[in-house]
């Protein structure tokens, strides 16, 4: 895994108008596990999205699998370090909110689904998810993401753009002087579906279908959020394995920007993919 070392800089347009920019997809992160007997029913909401009206241009959903119930009878297959490590930095962090304000579950658990960086509550409970997704959506943007993919046969190169979309003078996000907060971009890499037959632990017997299940995340990019005059400066590159068995059609990617402040998703974005032939012009 490579990506560019320098930071990417966000420059806000035409600062203080109001920004014209359509609200971008809520991103939806589930922590699950293939060895609890709970998972599932989150696992299905997630995979019903689509058919509730809530496709990629309206949500995008990641599945992160954890890797803390595999010694407690089944392996996950689909389990890392890295994404129980991105759950814990959640729970570390303490700026989720459950729903409504209240106080709820803490800790790591599963199913967690947390909508935007902001809220968290149990996966299974789709009312909650459903009104948490509306009332993210209905939030102002504030950053656009612009990126494209070109898959080699063992590796795909991804290209973002951002361009801040600035707040409103009265808008409570914009941060006091010398308080701004830290920003950083991440790419996901998920595959479509994945079926797995459970033979031992709580789901013995089962045969699991899931969905936008992560296989790769890049590490955290710093990304610099400059208020100033202009579109957007420069582009940052990423470039993500192929995990073995998966075909590129059998993929998709995913680019998002959150903050390191307050952990809020700020921009996501399906990133289309197209698969470099040899000989034929490249992303420059």
């Amino acid at each position: 895994m490579r990506s560019a070392g320098a930071a990417l800089v966000l420059v806000a347009a035409g600062q203080g108008v109001a920004s014209a920019a359509p609200p971008g997809p809520v991103l939806v992160e589930l922590f699950t596990s293939q060895g609890c007997s709970s998972c599932p029913a989150a696992d299905d909401f997630v995979r019903e999205l689509p058919r509730l009206g809530l496709g990629p241009d309206r949500v995008v959903p990641l599945t992160f699998h954890v890797d803390y119930w595999d010694d407690l009878g089944w392996k996950d297959p689909f389990a890392a370090p890295a994404f129980t490590a991105r759950q814990r930095d959640y729970a570390l962090g303490r700026t989720l909110a459950s729903p409504a304000g209240k106080d709820g579950i803490s800790g790591l658990y599963t199913p967690q689904m947390i909508v935007d960086g902001r809220v968290h509550f149990s996966g299974a409970r789709r009312d909650v998810a459903l009104a948490e997704i509306a009332r993210a959506a209905a939030r102002s943007p504030e950053a656009e993401l612009t990126a494209a993919a070109e898959a080699a046969p063992s590796e795909v190169r991804v290209r973002v753009q951002v361009r801040a979309v600035p707040p409103r003078a009265d808008d409570p996000r914009v941060p006091a002087p010398g308080r701004a907060p830290g920003w950083v971009l991440r790419v996901a890499l998920t595959a479509r579906q994945e079926q797995t037959r459970v033979v031992r632990g709580e789901n013995r017997g089962r045969v699991l279908t899931e969905v936008e299940v992560v296989r790769v995340l890049s590490p955290p990019l710093p990304v610099e959020l400059s208020h100033g005059v202009g579109l957007a400066a420069g582009a940052l590159d990423v470039t993500l394995p192929r995990p073995e068995a998966l075909s590129w059609d059998a993929v998709h990617l995913v680019a998002f920007v959150q903050s390191t402040k307050d952990q809020r998703i700020v921009a996501t974005t399906r990133v289309p993919i197209s698969v470099h032939a040899p000989g034929s012009p490249s992303i420059p």
